[in-house]
């Protein structure tokens, strides 16, 4: 890990990769994160490591550093829920994204650690070649075979016997542009391309209008999935198919805030904020069965949950 000031990534990332927002989780000052350049195949390359809520590139950054480049994102660790134009996709890692660097972008990690490569390919380069078909926010799957060739260009590409040849490395550049040109040229069907864009943009608004409803409603002890789908005007599968992009389901998440909110009460009652009974808490947070709280606490934390204060302070050495 390494541990940096939120204002020294900030710093770092706009000297490599031009203005952005940086906007950390509540009370986040310092991150585990990192921004290093190289150069491979003839492009520089950015290696960008962070735990932060998001990075924006708004109207207000492009007025102030409008942008050489094309990045293409290339999602090596980690989970990002990217944005650009009608795209919007929850990149997982295999995942890429060419993202255009004058149009307003986002990329949101919800806190969670990252890591991440972005090829910085010219924009004047790119358009001569591809213009009629160009655009920002070009998904590209980790399951399509462009992608898994434009991989193997990059493996060879950190290979430093071969970095170190220019004759190889201007190879693979064109490489590069050879199967960024075949995946775009493949896209101008608009039939395909209007049936992929509502795909990722109703899956990605899904995940993120369910997500915000469980945060909210979390302690109604009276919901359900089903009631959830009927408010949303969903139905339950596509609220699955959505959470899948987090690797969750909406019960999973569901279970995963209540048992959040218990342990906050917990320790609470431990530290004597709080005068009140564990079945108080379990069915504040929205458990109707004291049982079944009981249960799954002790399954996920390996004791009952009023010995859970107990427990975490006792593991909490103080010198002094």
């Amino acid at each position: 890990s390494n541990l940096m000031p939120v204002e020294k990534f900030q710093v770092d990332l706009e000297h490599i990769c031009g203005a952005f927002q940086v906007q950390p989780t509540k009370d986040q000052k310092v991150i585990n994160g990192a921004v290093l350049l190289e150069q491979r195949a003839g492009f520089d390359v950015a290696h960008v490591a962070e735990n932060l809520q998001t990075i924006k590139r708004t109207k207000r950054e492009i007025r102030r550093d409008p942008g050489e480049n094309y990045y293409l994102i290339v999602q090596e660790q980690g989970k990002a829920l990217m944005s650009q134009r009608d795209t919007v996709r929850m990149l997982v890692p295999g995942d890429m994204m060419l993202v255009d660097s004058t149009i307003p972008s986002g990329f949101t990690f919800f806190g969670n650690y990252s890591r991440q490569l972005s090829i910085h390919i010219p924009r004047t380069e790119l358009q001569e070649r591809f213009s009629s078909c160009l655009k920002g926010g070009e998904y590209l799957s980790r399951n399509d075979h462009c992608t898994m060739a434009l991989y193997a260009v990059l493996s060879k590409a950190f290979d430093d016997s071969v970095s170190c040849n220019e004759t190889q490395s201007s190879y693979l550049r064109e490489a590069m542009f050879g199967l960024l040109g075949a995946k775009l040229w493949e896209r101008t069907d608009g039939t395909n391309l209007a049936k992929d864009l509502d795909v990722e943009i109703s899956g990605a608004q899904t995940l993120d209008r369910g997500m915000a409803y469980i945060d909210r409603f979390y302690a109604d002890n009276e919901l359900t999935i089903q009631l959830m789908a009927d408010d949303l005007g969903t139905s339950i599968r596509q609220l699955q198919r959505a959470f899948t992009m987090f690797s969750s389901t909406p019960t999973d998440y569901l279970l995963q805030k209540r048992m959040e909110k218990a342990c906050q009460l917990l320790l609470a009652r431990q530290n004597g904020n709080e005068n009140c009974l564990v079945s108080t808490i379990a069915y504040s947070c929205g458990f109707n069965d004291v049982s079944y709280f009981n249960r799954v606490f002790r399954k996920s934390f390996g004791c009952a949950p009023g010995q859970y204060g107990n427990n975490f302070y006792k593991n909490l050495k103080v010198d002094g």
